[in-house]
């Protein structure tokens, strides 16, 4: 089984970790006020074989800026690291095992660096992008839970 929890960080000074709201993340946008959502904030990819065939989850993730005064902002994505066996950590899969897409960017693996994922600009509105998640579990991984986090950035 392989979970991805969502962190988010934005100019408003609040961001989210695992559903819980947490206080002082100090990355600054460009714009005046921002904020993100993404939804859902943890995803369960359910049952992966170790196979070594790639699984897809179209649209498995939607994130949505807010914003207030925003020009040429960017929102971005990033993984903390490898996959962790949340029952024995020196058990793992590969980050670049997991990998997403969106409408305008073609697949590729996650990384522990941003890698922007959309652009925004405007007095104030929101704007969405979902992401394709997916995921390969190498040949003899061994069973379990399996899970990193993304972070998604908005500067």
């Amino acid at each position: 089984m392989f979970t991805a929890a969502a962190a988010n960080e934005s100019g408003n000074n609040s961001s989210a970790d695992n559903g819980t709201v947490r206080r002082g993340a100090v990355v600054q946008p460009l714009s005046l006020v921002s904020s993100i959502d993404v939804e859902p904030s943890s995803i369960s990819l359910g049952t992966v074989y170790p196979d070594g065939i790639e699984m897809s989850y179209p649209n498995a993730v939607t994130v949505t800026v807010t914003y207030i005064f925003a020009f040429q902002d960017t929102l971005s994505v990033r993984a903390t690291g490898n996959l962790i066996n949340t029952a024995d950590s020196s058990l793992m899969i590969p980050l670049t095992n997991l990998k997403f897409s969106t409408p305008g960017l073609s697949k590729r693996p996650f990384t522990t660096s941003n890698q922007n994922i959309m652009t925004y600009s405007g007095l104030w509105g929101s704007s969405s992008v979902s992401l394709s998640l997916y995921i390969t579990v190498p040949p003899y991984t061994d069973p379990g839970t399996y899970q990193t986090t993304l972070i998604y950035t908005s500067t």
